[in-house]
């Protein structure tokens, strides 16, 4: 507790009584909710740990207690350093840039953001809980063996730690952010393209071949697994506190090269930096909406477009659509000697709807979350709410359609072969989506918005009631889809697939419909609730 004082405490109070405050003052229905879908979620979780509490004392052998333990401890690691990545998420971290007024020293203020980086791995500790309790009921492992696990975790968090705040810097420049992103996507493929183009039989001849001439490292998973099943040796336990004092050093020094680093300024030097040919072909593009759509909805779409092409938060996002989701189902795709089946044939499909899925959070649920407080003028200008609503979604429409072109594009780059119907069916079955998330984001935008900062390209604790909210409403969003190809597969026939495409798309509008109604309707009522969860500043922990 020393490195909590006076100063620190009354930040993470301050902080406390702003999160009370916030769930407190929604409805019952919505913390009902969120409540609820919580409990679903971690009941999962904790069903893994119940797993693997029952499981482990079953085994009979040391050495296939160490190998199962040292496999679960390395997916331990990969989900919390890498899960958070992919999501473009950093759970809750410290706003270095509200805290820099506190005179607090930068250890300690180290000290809570690894405190805070348990909140990207909540899951893994409730696994690692249930695996402890495991451990201490197997007959081959000492009691005191999952003890060894928290050099493990601090060893995590850490590192998470100095990873962070490393992406937050790299992600903040242009063009540093597009290769960070592309080098984190090829080495998430690797392992699934190697997969895919050497068969199994040949992986055999290598690992026999090569496997007598690979060093054995004394990795920390491995040191961890070794060192709780009993197997106490000097090289372990030296190796893991090896590995736990480099992850002590790189979080420490990325902390402190983040207490220096001015993000506004290295904004304006790329500003400054940037072509006066580049921005005039921004000008033109931008301008686009204002020929085809009347005044003053051409004018609030064109604004929507400027302030979402300028935001890093959606040039990542938008990145991510088209690089993450081909490299999920690329290999499926590319396998050797494959013949052409539902996820080869499907690819655009799979991927346009996970890119549909990834958009939601920066076009959909929360549609005024970077106007913020400027949300004010809406109220004042000469302009119908409804218009407002219209344009956000005709804004989300386009560049969701943009996306789909960009994943079809890069997937012709690629020459991965699958019939070329499938490219308007692609973009149908994403706008059928695009049309129930618009209408569920109306909803959610009028009844929970929250402010985003545009210039942060992670993502932070979001409201737990729209995370509860795609937990149940995914699912049920994917069913029109699902049944337009159960008719194409019952039928046998192209015609029942369009045929049932075609009425989800009726049943879709007219959901669109009156989702838009009830939103203008909620808009106009919760006016001071909005505008004020708009104005809300967020506090030192985001």
């Amino acid at each position: 507790m020393f490195l909590f004082n006076d100063q620190v405490r009354a930040i993470l109070l301050a902080q406390f009584k702003g999160i009370y405050n916030r769930f407190g003052g929604g409805s019952g229905g919505g913390r009902a909710f969120y409540w609820i879908s919580s409990v679903l979620w971690y009941g999962g979780v904790c069903f893994l740990a119940w797993l693997a509490a029952t499981a482990l004392p079953e085994v009979r052998s040391r050495d296939t207690l160490a190998a199962i333990l040292s496999s679960g401890l390395l997916f331990a690691s990969l989900f919390w350093q890498f899960v958070p990545v992919m999501l473009a998420s950093t759970g809750v971290s410290l706003d270095l840039r509200r805290l820099m007024v506190y005179p607090i020293a930068p250890s300690r203020l180290f000290a809570i953001e690894v405190a805070l980086r348990v909140s990207t791995g909540v899951e893994v500790l409730i696994v690692m809980a249930g695996a402890a309790v495991g451990l201490m009921r197997s007959p081959v492992a000492p009691l005191w063996g999952p003890l060894f696990f928290l050099p493990f975790v601090a060893f995590n968090l850490l590192l998470s730690a100095g990873v962070r705040d490393l992406l937050t810097r790299l992600l903040s420049r242009r063009g540093v952010r597009e290769l960070v992103i592309f080098g984190i996507v090829l080495l998430s493929a690797l392992p699934q393209l190697l997969a895919v183009a050497i068969p199994p039989e040949q992986w055999k001849t290598i690992f026999s071949r090569y496997s007598g001439d690979v060093p054995v490292l004394p990795l920390p998973w491995q040191c961890a697994a070794e060192l709780s099943t009993g197997r106490v040796g000097v090289l372990p336990l030296a190796a893991l506190a090896a590995w736990t004092a480099a992850a002590a050093w790189f979080g420490y020094s990325q902390f402190r090269r983040g207490l220096r680093w001015d993000a506004d300024a290295t904004r304006s030097k790329e500003r400054a930096s940037t072509s006066r040919g580049y921005l005039a072909l921004l000008d033109s593009f931008y301008a686009l909406p204002r020929r085809f759509l009347p005044d003053p909805l051409g004018a609030l779409v064109e604004k929507d477009l400027r302030v979402l092409s300028r935001a890093p938060r959606f040039r990542l996002v938008f990145f991510m659509g088209f690089s993450f989701g081909l490299i999920i189902w690329l290999p499926l795709a590319m396998g050797r000697g494959r013949t052409p089946g539902v996820f080869s044939e499907n690819i655009l499909v799979w991927v346009s709807m996970y890119a549909a899925l990834l958009l939601g959070e920066v076009l959909f649920w929360n549609a005024f979350g970077f106007d913020r407080a400027a949300s004010q003028a809406y109220y004042v200008m000469p302009v119908r709410i409804s218009t407002v609503l219209l344009a956000k979604n005709i804004t989300a429409v386009f560049l969701l359609l943009l996306e789909v072109a960009c994943v079809t594009a890069v997937t012709l780059l690629l020459r991965v072969r699958f019939p070329l119907y499938k490219i308007p069916e692609a973009f149908a079955v994403t706008l059928l989506l695009c049309l129930f998330l618009l209408g569920i984001g109306n909803l959610t935008s009028t009844h929970y918005p929250r402010p985003v900062d545009p210039a942060q390209s992670w993502r932070h604790a979001n409201s737990g009631k729209v995370q509860g909210l795609l937990l149940l409403v995914y699912p049920v969003l994917a069913l029109p889809v699902a049944i337009s190809y159960l008719a194409r597969y019952a039928f046998d026939s192209e015609w029942a697939f369009y045929g049932a495409l075609a009425s989800a798309f009726v049943v879709a509008l007219l959901f669109y419909r009156v989702s838009l109604d009830s939103s203008v309707a909620a808009a106009d009522n919760r006016r001071e609730q909005i505008l004020a969860a708009l104005s809300r500043g967020e506090g030192p922990i985001s």
